[in-house]
Formats: C-alpha cells, structure tokens, sequence
C-alpha cells in the first residue's frame, strides 16, 4: 500500500509542476505580446494555434489577478 500512496503522492506533485509550468508559459506569451509580437508569430514558432496561445496568456493573467501578492518564481 505504501507504494501505492508514494505514487499518488509523486502524480499529484507532478500535477502541481504541470500547472506552474502551464502559468509560467502563459506569463511569457504575455510579455512577448507586450514587446509587440504577434499572437500567429508565437503559434507558428510554438506549432500552437493562435486560440491555445491566447488560452494560455490568458490562464496566468486570472491566476495573476486572482494572487496580486503572488510571483511566479523566475
């Protein structure tokens, strides 16, 4: 049983890394639009589409509204 709460334990941080990493993606998509690039220059170099690429920005820019006292680590 033991192996069996190690590996939830272990899936569920693998979960937790997968969101930040997620968030951090949509942190850069933010600040790459900042400096002016295009949201069909990053879908093409990423082989996104422009709706993932807008998704993502938009997920870290509700997570960073929702935690103002929060920063994602750089």
């Amino acid at each position: 049983m033991a192996d069996v709460v190690a590996a939830r334990s272990a899936y569920m941080a693998a979960r937790a890394r997968a969101a930040m990493t997620r968030l951090e993606l949509g942190r850069a998509i933010r600040d790459a639009r900042e400096q002016n690039i295009m949201q069909d220059t990053i879908a093409q170099e990423l082989n996104l589409t422009r709706e993932q690429i807008r998704r993502y920005q938009r997920e870290f820019e509700k997570w960073a509204s929702q935690h103002p006292d929060r920063a994602l680590a750089s």
